[in-house]
């Protein structure tokens, strides 16, 4: 790559990750070239060289974003609870995987939820996040003998929203891993043993 073509790369790049953050921030419909080439510090004209258009720009978004996120695939997500055979352990498996999800890019994931028809390519991210989350959930709780208001209760418990508030009250990843495997393993186990009774 000769040095022009490795500049241009370099502009490319700083101009999707400045995409990527203002998304992130403002939301993909509010932020505007003029965002775009201020924040990555070139002009509209190079934004427009590179990305004529959204059906340019989104997808090379979208991909970074994707990949940082690294969604289970749902047809692997079997293999993470291979070896989890206790009722809390599975629980605290699935709680640990979708807050490190979002971990890994909230903001962005934020962005994909509330604008999901913006775009095919964000409507497609959206629906692979609900796809690996319910998989998460159907996974992990299949052999609880969990009820459908067990597994709703537990995909509200792992949803992006949750795992904010509890960021917002200054919980750390560990902690909220923890807090919400607590709450949903007391609730869980108690209607097990509950059953178990009848």
């Amino acid at each position: 790559m000769n040095k022009r073509a490795a500049a241009a790369a370099r502009t490319r790049q700083r101009i999707v990750e400045a995409t990527r953050e203002l998304h992130g921030e403002k939301g993909i419909a509010a932020t505007s070239w003029d965002d775009v080439a201020a924040r990555a510090g070139v002009g509209v004209g190079t934004v427009y060289r590179h990305f004529p258009s959204l059906d340019e720009l989104i997808p090379a978004c979208g991909e970074i974003t994707m990949r940082i996120v690294a969604l289970p695939d749902p047809s692997r997500v079997p293999a993470l609870f291979a070896h989890a055979t206790e009722p809390a352990e599975r629980i605290e498996r699935l709680v640990d995987e979708a807050f490190a999800i979002y971990e890994r890019g909230a903001p962005q994931l934020r962005a994909i939820r509330r604008e999901g028809d913006i775009h095919p390519d964000v409507a497609r991210a959206r629906n692979e996040l609900e796809a690996s989350l319910s998989a998460l959930v159907e996974t992990a709780l299949r052999p609880l003998d969990a009820t459908q208001q067990d597994r709703a209760v537990a995909r509200a418990m792992i949803d992006l929203n949750t795992w904010q508030a509890l960021r917002d009250q200054g919980l750390g990843p560990a902690e909220s891993v923890a807090a919400t495997t607590d709450m949903l393993a007391r609730r869980l186990t108690a209607r097990r043993r509950d059953r178990g009774h009848a």
